[in-house]
This record gives structure tokens, sequence and C-alpha cells, in this order.
């Protein structure tokens, strides 16, 4: 079972987290260094270990008062239905830099509408643009 939570990432730690990318349908297309320029400049970033392995990792954009976008959100398939995306979204929630954040928002195909229904996410009713270079 998992049994570290991390938000820092270094050396080793890069390619632990850019081996759970490559296996992401939404992600696999990423190279390594975008991924090391995305997380630096990401607001927050959280990865939960178990022995050396990096299991889950989920990211954060926010402005710390209105608005934090949860993105990313990843668990390891070898380690899927025992509660850790659930407790990875919890701990950004509960975590103490975000507590002051009044809504919470993040991206997600309608099959998994339901898992985060149980988070107390809902699907919002304004329109999403996207440009894309």
């Amino acid at each position: 079972m998992a049994d570290r939570w991390i938000e820092t990432f270094e050396g080793e730690r890069w390619p632990r987290l850019y081996d759970l990318y490559t296996k992401e349908w939404w992600t696999a297309g990423r190279s390594f260094e975008d991924v090391v320029k995305m997380v630096e400049h990401s607001d927050l970033a959280i990865g939960l270990c178990s022995d050396e392995r990096l299991v889950a990792f989920a990211r954060v954009l926010t402005d710390y008062t209105f608005k934090a976008l949860i993105f990313d959100v990843i668990v390891h398939a070898d380690f899927r239905g025992r509660g850790l995306g659930q407790a990875i979204v919890t701990r950004i929630i509960d975590h103490d830099r975000l507590a002051s954040v009044r809504s919470f928002e993040l991206y997600c195909p309608d099959r998994l509408v339901p898992f985060y229904a149980k988070l107390g996410f809902s699907k919002g009713t304004a329109n999403l643009l996207f440009r894309e270079r």
C-alpha cells in the first residue's frame, strides 16, 4: 500500500512521474521535457509513493481564492481500485495552501463523472471553449 505523500519532484522522481504520464490516453504524447516544465509551473503537485514507486499523481493551477483547477489525476494501473484516486483528490481539496479556494474544478470523461460525484463534484453548466496552437 502507498505510504508517503510528496510535493516536490527532482532527481529520480522525474522519470517515475514521466512513466505514469506515458501510460495514460490523454498524456501519452507528452515529452519528458514538457512534463518537467509543466509540473515546475504548476501551483501544487502531489504524488503518492509506495516504497520508491510513484503510484499516484495530480497537479493544480489556482488563484488561491476563487478557483483551483485539478489536472492529471493519475493512479498507476497496478494500484487502481484501492481508493488512491479519492485519496489524492481529497488531499488536494483539504490542502492548507488551498483552504481559501471557493471552487475546485476538473476535466474528466463522462465515464468518470460518478467517481468524482462521490467527492462532491457535479457537472457544470458553462460552455468550455478551447483554442489550441
